[in-house]
């Protein structure tokens, strides 16, 4: 990786006990730090994920991570993502201590949605009860993942350093985010749906594959499950396809129910889709 490093961002800030100077150090398109090298000997992953481009998404924690990182690619208010993005340095004015912070993850997400998580709902619950809307502004989410076991949770210096760090992201008009897997991530009905589309998210779509789930819609915005499937021809393939479709934010799938063939899709359309065809957007 490039040492390279670039600085998009340094501001003053008022804490509670006096001032903080942010900055922020970025490597391009690059992952600040690389995390997956041979040397681990934990579990870790790099799955390509279409929200971050059809780039890999790198993870450490196998019980949190992970499933998180699934989460975000299957969840619609989730745009894109971006693993280990940046460095935050941060100082207290008027001591030589230094504070670095490399998050977890990058999310660009529905102002909204990130209003409601950072409100306190639970991410997933906030996944869960998220209905399209034709237009909206969108955000950007610094997010840290943590294990219910993290013996980090327990350090005050720590959770002092995250609570400097949202306080600098504020400043910079991001939204800041602790993910516990517990309280976050996991949700018995949704896990298996979410697990069932994340596998099946990088089929290849068509133009003629949209346009027969657009005639399937016609001048409805909801279809059942069923309707979507047979307009894409049925059987695995069009499993693919429609789970394909959901990720990239065509339609989405209520993943607040367990997937039955009457389950209720709805159309993506707020102008933001990751699927493009010459000339114009999908819908």
């Amino acid at each position: 990786m490039s040492s390279h490093r670039e600085r998009i961002f340094k501001q003053g800030f008022q804490t509670v006990d006096g001032g903080a100077i942010a900055e922020i150090f970025t490597r391009g398109s690059q992952p600040y730090r690389k995390i997956v090298t041979g040397r681990q000997r934990k579990p870790v992953g790099r799955p390509v994920m279409v929200k971050a481009g059809m780039r890999a998404i790198e993870w450490e924690s196998i019980r949190a991570e992970k499933p998180f990182y699934e989460l975000c690619e299957v969840a619609t208010p989730v745009h894109s993502m971006f693993a280990q993005p940046h460095l935050l340095r941060m100082a207290i004015v008027g001591e030589a201590k230094r504070m670095d912070f490399i998050p977890d993850l990058q999310v660009t997400v529905d102002t909204a949605f990130a209003a409601s998580v950072t409100r306190g709902v639970p991410f997933v619950d906030a996944v869960r009860a998220w209905k399209p809307k034709s237009q909206g502004t969108i955000s950007t989410m610094i997010i840290e993942v943590k294990d219910d076991e993290d013996p980090r949770n327990h350090d005050q210096g720590y959770l002092n350093k995250l609570a400097l760090a949202e306080q600098a992201y504020r400043a910079a008009g991001w939204f800041f985010l602790t993910v516990v897997k517990s309280e976050h991530i996991s949700h018995p009905v949704t896990d298996a749906l979410v697990q069932k589309v994340f596998l099946k998210r990088k089929a290849t779509l068509s133009a003629q594959d949209l346009t027969l789930v657009r005639e399937a819609f016609g001048d409805d915005q909801t279809l059942p499950w069923r309707r979507v499937l047979e307009a894409l021809g049925d059987g695995p393939k069009a499993l693919a396809k429609a789970c394909s479709m959901h990720v990239r934010r065509l339609i989405a799938i209520d993943l607040a129910v367990p997937l039955t063939p009457s389950t209720t899709v709805s159309r993506v359309q707020d102008k933001r889709p990751i699927f493009e065809l010459p000339g114009g957007l999908p819908w």
